[in-house]
């Protein structure tokens, strides 16, 4: 077994880059350190979410150097809480020399290439207005791929908790809220393949979409687990 030597702390493979916040995060949120498997560290950017939106400068340094203290603290690995930072997936890890992961939607090449590439794949987003073509190009995302977007701003709990920043997250609601979106794309596109859920405060309900709509559905948590396998994959002999 190889030791790192050189940090102050030891056990975590994966860096989890956040925005400050201050609303309850839940398991199966990247925000929420019992989501993972494994030991993680987290970073907080100096960045908000409406600096991913349009992208800056400034946003831009302020990532790469939050990763980088990441990396300085011997994380191998990085995963952004908030799927927007997609925006800045090829500067971050191209800057910084390490993996990493800009959000859930970095796994749409993979599902496309899993469901035969035809069909639609859908991507349930926390504000469809906000998410925007850079960001999926940002993901590898190329136009021969047809998405479905459902964007969750108009869910009364989801705008009340996520956007405005509420405090009193009732789950059994939010989980109907995004069950409810997921709905909408099945009934809507009769081709629907699978299912990406590209805010990372959804992935809770991600095993309660997948039953109700009886197809694959991937988040931020299963991009993260990817990553981790191919950093420290199981010793089997």
């Amino acid at each position: 077994m190889k030791i790192q030597k050189g940090f102050s702390h030891y056990g975590q493979e994966i860096g989890i880059l956040v925005n400050a916040s201050v609303s309850p995060r839940v398991p199966g949120d990247a925000g929420h350190a019992a989501s993972f498997g494994y030991p993680v560290q987290y970073q907080i950017t100096g960045t908000s979410f409406m600096d991913m939106v349009e992208g800056a400068p400034d946003a831009r340094e302020k990532l790469i150097r939050a990763a980088r203290t990441l990396k300085n603290a011997g994380c191998r690995g990085i995963v952004a809480d908030c799927g927007l930072m997609s925006l800045y997936q090829n500067d971050v890890a191209r800057e910084v020399g390490i993996p990493f992961v800009g959000a859930s939607l970095i796994q749409i090449p993979i599902v496309w290439h899993m469901v035969g590439c035809n069909g639609t794949i859908g991507i349930i987003t926390g504000h469809s207005d906000f998410l925007k073509p850079c960001h999926l190009c940002s993901s590898g995302w190329t136009d021969e791929i047809p998405l479905a977007i459902e964007g969750m701003q108009t869910c009364a709990h989801f705008h009340e908790i996520v956007i405005c920043g509420g405090m009193n997250l009732n789950t059994s609601q939010m989980c109907d809220e995004v069950v409810d979106a997921a709905l909408a794309l099945k009934r809507h596109y009769a081709d629907l393949k699978a299912v990406i859920l590209e805010c990372s405060n959804l992935a809770t309900y991600s095993r309660a979409v997948a039953e109700a709509i009886e197809l694959p559905v991937f988040d931020t948590i299963s991009a993260a687990n990817l990553l981790q396998y191919g950093l420290c994959p199981p010793q089997y002999i």
